[in-house]
């Protein structure tokens, strides 16, 4: 398996596990937040496959715009994970929280 992909398929499951951990402890601010991620990614993948960009967009060796439903879903997916990721890794480095921002949700 290459990196990337391997990658990818760690931050959804750590993003997954930190969702469940929320519901648990009833964090809805992080639970909502968390879903409102994963929901972008899959509106953002759709959206370019049906650009005229999705062509000159691989994953897994093949073009956006010639995957299908699930295999959109699936990336969406990985890209909600792979964001949130990013964000605990930036609230790592940054534990001043300087590019701090209020809560999506009360």
């Amino acid at each position: 398996m290459e990196f990337v992909p391997a990658l990818a398929l760690l931050a959804l499951v750590a993003s997954l596990i930190n969702f469940l951990k929320y519901v648990r402890a009833g964090n809805v601010n992080g639970s909502l937040t968390q879903l409102s991620v994963w929901i972008a990614g899959i509106l953002a993948v759709f959206l370019v496959a049906q650009t005229d960009y999705a062509a000159g967009i691989e994953m897994g060796g093949q073009a956006l715009d010639a995957l299908n439903a699930a295999s959109l879903l699936f990336i969406g997916l990985q890209i909600g994970g792979l964001a949130s990721l990013a964000n605990e890794l930036k609230k790592a480095i940054d534990n001043t929280d300087g590019a701090g921002k209020p809560n999506l949700f009360k």
